[in-house]
């Protein structure tokens, strides 16, 4: 049990270890709504009238005629495919998560432009994180050139243990006063898989991998960014639906890696290296919202608008380091540098703003059309810290490297009688600059039966996630091709009154 808690706050801006990538993870949005919202690919922003387009449209609210309460269970099913140095690998694995919403109305039976107005709160997933993902080849770079990166400019005598110190002590005291990357290469220095060479004043690996090295890196994702919309929408006259969101985030996230390298060179000192790295990550958001639909005859209109939203993180880390090395009598030996202690980061982070320009259409009450167009800019995200300077590095990375991007959400439904049959896409471009292609996609179908007083949906979305995984952030910087695809199969329960 790791039991050594510390803060880093000393020197924090040394010991930051936040990338792109979270900045990315923060600010996707890949709703996962109740059925029909769902089927329809998330396309609701003209339409309105229903509990899960209240977080996409505040004016959806307003639509319901009558008041409703609802839930939803969604089951995940995912597949992973990595394909590293031409070695492939597939992973699978399930979840599951839920919707839950409720509107109640208020008509104006008397006089008035306030034809009636609602409130509501809905809850759902705006992301979901569970991934299993298994790298596996045979390379010619070995994590060793991780430690070596972090160990440079860093003082032998700060990573040794002296006779009155301890492995976790000389850890902790590394995060508080120098940083994260003195971290590293005292993991690395006591592992026995870097020396020194006081001639040179530089460090050195004693692993030889001239033929390559086989390496396995495994990590599972577990996690979820839920949000809770609390609404208040109205109608004005007959044509024009506004509303306003108070949302609130919720993040977890917990990441277990775990990366082993074999098969050095024959005259290699070491002959296996194991290193673990546990991440979780805990944080809380708030947003606000705004938005409108007006309608004209058969068609629809809206538009909708989301602030930036306001996150405050922690992140908790806990490393371990195992190695196997031989020396020159062929006696085998095995270093564990197991500190025992979580690295605390506090930080808060900033995610981008965004606009929804919708339009659709009701034709004779019967064949709903609807598509979102959604404006985002990931490149006015940003981290920040209590002291000035930590992230300028990073947050002008984020500005360089990230991008404005359009993503569309296109829906239908044809109504016979009492049954609903539905259909959608879904598509979510890349927030990099330099890469103009779809990062995420998703073709879903559903149906659903009305009783009147109640109404019963289902969903069946497949979805596609195209991205590079970087197994580290210096160093082994090696990346691997992920292609992730997931089923999720929804079925939804309503009550009207």
């Amino acid at each position: 049990m790791r039991f050594i808690y510390f803060f880093l706050t000393i020197f924090p801006y040394l010991a930051y270890s936040q990338d792109i990538t979270d900045a990315i993870n923060w600010s996707i949005e890949n709703e996962s709504g109740n059925a029909r919202y769902s089927a329809m690919g998330g396309a609701f922003g003209a339409l309105g009238g229903n509990l899960s387009a209240i977080s996409s449209n505040p004016a959806s609210g307003a639509v319901f005629e009558l008041s409703r309460f609802g839930g939803s269970l969604v089951s995940n099913i995912d597949q992973t495919k990595s394909n590293f140095k031409s070695n492939i690998n597939n992973v699978n694995s399930q979840n599951a998560n839920y919707q839950i919403g409720l509107v109640y109305v208020f008509k104006n039976y008397g006089s008035g432009d306030l034809n009636k107005f609602s409130i509501g709160l809905n809850y759902q997933s705006q992301n979901n994180y569970n991934q299993d993902i298994k790298i596996s080849g045979r390379n010619n770079n070995s994590i060793d050139n991780f430690f070596l990166n972090n160990a440079q400019g860093i003082n032998l005598n700060d990573i040794s243990v002296g006779s009155n110190e301890s492995v976790s002590g000389v850890y902790r005291w590394l995060g508080n006063n120098i940083g994260y990357y003195a971290q590293q290469a005292f993991l690395g220095y006591q592992s026995y898989l870097l020396s020194y060479d006081s001639d040179t004043n530089s460090y050195y690996s004693l692993a030889k991998y001239n033929n390559g090295l086989d390496q396995d890196n495994s990590t599972i994702i577990e996690g979820y960014n839920n949000i809770a919309s609390l609404n208040l929408s109205w109608q004005y006259k007959d044509n024009l639906y506004m509303g306003i969101n108070l949302n609130f985030h919720d993040i977890l996230y917990e990441k277990e890696n775990k990366h082993i390298e074999t098969n050095f060179d024959d005259d290699s000192a070491i002959t296996r290296i194991d290193f673990r790295n546990y991440l979780s990550t805990v944080g809380n958001g708030i947003s606000i919202q705004g938005g409108i639909i007006y309608k004209a005859g058969s068609l629809r209109f809206g538009l909708s608008y989301k602030s930036p939203t306001f996150y405050a993180f922690e992140d908790n880390l806990d490393q371990y380091l195992e190695t196997s090395s031989i020396d020159t009598d062929g006696i085998s030996y095995t270093d564990i540098v197991d500190p025992r202690v979580t690295n605390i980061y506090e930080y808060n982070f900033k995610s981008p703003s965004k606009f929804t320009f919708s339009s659709g259409a009701v034709i004779n009450n019967m064949i709903l059309l609807n598509l979102d167009v959604t404006s985002k800019n990931y490149s006015k995200s940003s981290f920040k810290h209590q002291f000035d300077g930590v992230y300028t590095d990073l947050n002008n990375a984020i500005s360089r490297n990230l991008t404005n991007v359009l993503d569309y959400n296109i829906g239908t439904e044809i109504k016979i009688n009492n049954f609903s049959l539905r259909g959608g896409y879904k598509i979510i471009n890349s927030p990099y600059d330099n890469i103009d292609e779809n990062y995420f996609n998703a073709s879903s179908l559903g149906l659903g039966y009305n009783f009147r007083s109640s109404t019963v949906d289902f969903a069946l979305v497949n979805s596609k996630l195209n991205y590079n995984y970087q197994m580290f952030d210096s160093g082994l910087t090696d990346s691997a091709s992920i292609i992730n695809e997931k089923v999720n199969i929804i079925l939804s329960y309503n009550i009207i009154f």
